[in-house]
């Protein structure tokens, strides 16, 4: 089975529970935390750690913090070998669940958090852009000087200030 079949089949189980909302934003959020984190990464990409002692791990650091089905999900994913996909998962399942809805994905990078002003203002431009309804997936990034990026799908909108400099950068070089 590949990442999107699992990541559909992922979708589905949340989208059953009646605490949808709760279990999906957990399970993005815990798929973000061990997708930033080296360490997890290569615990649980090691196949000479046995599945059950992953599991156990996952069960400690996780099970005071997230509801019991958001850990299941979670260990499942680990059990079934998909250590190696989590950012694929990741982003595979947050498009699932923005299309269920009918919106389209977002994802953006910043310098700094949007406020809720700049996230309803952004929303509204992409939706009169797209001419759809649009959810954000927000990323705040120190290594942009300042800026915007927003990707969705195959567009992108690199509003990044060290795009604009690499572009200069380039004019200059050519001369």
């Amino acid at each position: 089975m590949g990442t999107e079949s699992f990541s559909k089949g992922l979708v589905e189980i949340i989208s059953s529970s009646d605490e949808s909302a709760k279990i999906e934003e957990e399970f993005l959020q815990v798929l973000q935390a061990l997708n930033t984190n080296s360490e997890a990464l290569d615990v649980f990409r090691n196949f000479g750690i046995p599945a059950d002692k992953k599991i156990e791990a996952i069960s400690n650091i996780f099970s005071s913090r997230v509801t019991s089905m958001t850990l299941d999900l979670v260990t499942l994913t680990i059990s079934q070998g998909f250590a190696d996909n989590l950012s694929e998962i990741e982003q595979q399942v947050s498009n699932y669940i923005a299309e269920k809805r009918g919106a389209a994905l977002a994802k953006v990078v910043s310098a700094v958090e949007l406020n809720e002003s700049t996230q309803k203002n952004l929303k509204a431009a992409l939706k009169n852009k797209l001419g759809r309804d649009v959810e954000l997936s927000l990323k705040v990034d120190s290594s942009v000087i300042g800026g915007i990026k927003v990707s969705i799908g195959e567009r992108t909108f690199d509003g990044l200030l060290s795009s604009k400099f690499s572009d200069i950068q380039t004019v200059l070089e050519g001369r």
